[in-house]
């Protein structure tokens, strides 16, 4: 079975606009996503709500920014 950090950043259901601006840095496996800090989730174009929401949904997975996994 696929651990989930090697699953598409669509599994975890963001905001469309969210979504487009991480692959648009080329930020496509929830791996990659957990390994940034939000500061630089932040220097990449994401918002505040933005950033909080992914933290919201990484958390559900047993998951957490900056690589605390």
């Amino acid at each position: 079975m696929l651990n989930i950090l090697d699953k598409d950043i669509d599994i975890l259901k963001l905001n469309e606009d969210t979504v487009n601006i991480l692959k648009k840095n080329k930020i496509i496996k929830v791996k990659q996503l957990a390994n940034k800090s939000k500061t630089k989730l932040k220097d990449i174009g994401l918002l505040g709500d933005q950033i909080t929401e992914i933290e919201v949904k990484l958390q559900l997975e047993g998951l957490d920014l900056k690589g605390n996994y």
